[in-house]
């Protein structure tokens, strides 16, 4: 079964009386963790981005947390479950600046854990692959806060 297009989804919803919608809207959360994720955000944290923002930065740090004494493998699953967590929260904002910021701000934390770079090679991998993602937003990022973000990446990128 095929399925619609947007186009002939957003004519449908027009048309649908505002109890079907919200009845809709409702079955479509039930299925998936990420559609409630992605609700709760718009209906209540989308106003408040700010406050949203420091409650992923947290939680990344979180995840974080005593990184250094861990096993290769298990801090390259932290930093992979880190950055996982990023790129879901980033989808929700849609916003370039929000996703630069918090990728700069888990590059800082994996910087000033001083985790061995030389020994854990996957880990500086995943660093420098970071950064280079965050070179690549930058030009899609507000002008007030390229610099800012520039500066950071420099300081960043001496290893």
């Amino acid at each position: 079964m095929k399925a619609a297009t947007l186009h002939q989804i957003k004519k449908e919803l027009e048309t649908i009386a505002p109890q079907k919608l919200m009845a809709l809207t409702l079955r479509l959360i039930k299925f998936k963790t990420e559609n409630k994720e992605l609700i709760s955000y718009l209906l209540f944290d989308e106003s408040e981005q700010a406050g949203y923002i420091s409650d992923i930065k947290y939680e990344v740090t979180e995840l974080l947390i005593n990184i250094k004494s861990l096993s290769p493998y298990l801090a390259k699953r932290a930093l992979r479950k880190a950055l996982k967590v990023i790129t879901k929260y980033s989808k929700y904002m849609g916003s370039k600046d929000a996703e630069a910021e918090l990728l700069i701000h888990f590059c800082n934390h994996v910087y000033n854990q001083g985790i061995s770079r030389q020994t854990h090679k996957t880990v500086l991998n995943i660093y420098l692959n970071t950064l280079i993602k965050v070179q690549k937003l930058l030009p899609l990022v507000h002008h007030e806060l390229q610099n800012d973000f520039q500066q950071e990446l420099i300081r960043l990128q001496k290893i």
